[in-house]
């Protein structure tokens, strides 16, 4: 049964003092993106035409830790170093994007986007290599069959980017008998968490994520519950591309990977599911199905109660991430409405405008997020190298694009006055 959303301020105190402490463990984080490589025209090419293969893959050094790149079919692909913080992980991909960049030069540029229709004549001169859908089987945590569809790669002229996100354990001496290494060691541990990271990500990915491209690959490559286990932990392999667009949208998915992650270590993914009132298979039809409609319907359900989850920037869409207060976070969930509902000055260090993080993303979404979305090297600042860690994620990014938005100002007052 579907329930109806309700506000924030009527959520009972004890359900907010219950998931407000979902912010104290950091899971291990990595990704393997892919991406396109198009000429000047739009046109795909291969990316064999400039990476070596996967067994000699082009090595993009960042600090200590090693960021590879090489083609993988007719995309390209990244290996990022896994991290406890999903800014390091941001830090390093940047890294990758800037680089990558820079190999291409002006007449070719990455493509970030879930599938893409390929010439014949690029298929047909291409690394035999590249010819081949190189992915492994994957397996479907709702059937727990595998879900790797059987295409003949010669004849079938699309190709599928994925964003997928690695997951694992904060520590290697986690004790064994904890939930943590349960969720990362154990078939019904890796269940649960991808479940609940279609939960918590499934219905903004079809919001953020529409269009022909985005459906196409849903159904080859990025339906629900599409994962595998890894050593470490799980890989979830149901994102495309697209949150790596801008550090604002990687922060966004991460952020809510992790925030699933903490609920079912604190044993309250259930009771989340059950207060929010859709079923993993609502969200399941939702992602394969890609339906806006009721995703939109889930989303405004479900928003004010993963408002409430954690007290610090550990969730981008709490309504407690300002860009910075006086005492670094209010207090309570529902200080901040009290405070705007009452005319009350919310204080901002070095001066400036509030701008909350949770009417940030709705009113991005509302008005068209990829309208807010500027060109790659624009959005992670390839030519200011030392600016990433006060420019990018989603606070930060939500700040300096709506701070001085008047039309946002008047949307942030009445969604917290009349909406939370």
């Amino acid at each position: 049964m579907v329930s109806k959303a309700v506000r924030l301020r009527n959520i009972p105190d004890n359900i907010i003092k219950r998931f407000m402490k979902c912010n104290s463990t950091k899971p291990s984080m990595g990704t393997d993106p892919e991406f396109f490589v198009a000429d000047k025209n739009g046109k795909i090419l291969a990316a064999d035409t400039f990476f070596p293969s996967k067994h000699e893959p082009m090595e993009l050094h960042g600090d200590t830790r090693e960021v590879k790149v090489f083609f993988d079919g007719i995309q390209a692909e990244f290996n990022v170093p896994q991290s406890t913080c999903r800014e390091s992980v941001a830090y390093f991909l940047r890294i990758a994007l800037a680089r990558t960049n820079n190999i291409l030069k002006k007449n070719n540029v990455m493509l970030l986007e879930p599938s893409v229709r390929v010439r014949a004549s690029v298929l047909k001169n291409a690394d035999p290599e590249a010819r081949i859908f190189g992915c492994a089987p994957d397996i479907n945590a709702y059937t727990l069959t595998q879900n790797t569809p059987e295409i003949d790669a010669s004849r079938h002229m699309y190709r599928y980017a994925g964003g997928h996100i690695h997951v694992g354990m904060s520590s290697n001496y986690i004790r064994a008998n904890s939930i943590e290494y349960k969720i990362a060691k154990t078939e019904a541990g890796h269940i649960r968490a991808i479940k609940m990271f279609d939960y918590m990500t499934g219905a903004i990915m079809v919001m953020t994520e529409k269009g022909a491209a985005s459906k196409r690959r849903r159904a080859s490559y990025g339906s629900a519950g599409c994962f595998r286990p890894t050593p470490y932990g799980v890989e979830y392999r149901t994102p495309s591309c697209m949150w790596m667009k801008s550090p604002l949208t990687m922060s966004l998915i991460f952020g809510l990977v992790r925030l699933a992650w903490n609920l079912i270590i604190e044993d309250l993914d259930e009771e989340f599911v059950k207060l929010v009132g859709y079923s993993h298979e609502d969200v399941r039809g939702i992602i394969n199905e890609s339906d806006t409609v009721a995703a939109k319907k889930f989303l405004k359900t479900a928003i004010p109660y993963i408002s409430i989850i954690s007290t610090s920037n550990h969730n981008p869409l709490s309504i407690l991430s300002l860009r910075t207060s006086k005492n670094g976070y209010l207090d309570s969930p529902t200080e901040a409405v009290k405070n705007i509902s009452a005319g009350k000055e919310i204080f901002i260090r070095g001066g400036g405008k509030p701008v909350f993080t949770l009417p940030a993303f709705l009113y991005m979404l509302k008005r068209g997020f990829n309208s807010f979305i500027d060109t790659i090297d624009n959005e992670w600042n390839f030519k200011k190298q030392n600016s990433f860690y006060t420019n990018n994620g989603i606070a930060n990014c939500s700040y300096v694009k709506l701070e001085k938005n008047t039309d946002f100002e008047k949307f942030q007052k009445n969604f917290l006055t009349n909406t939370i």
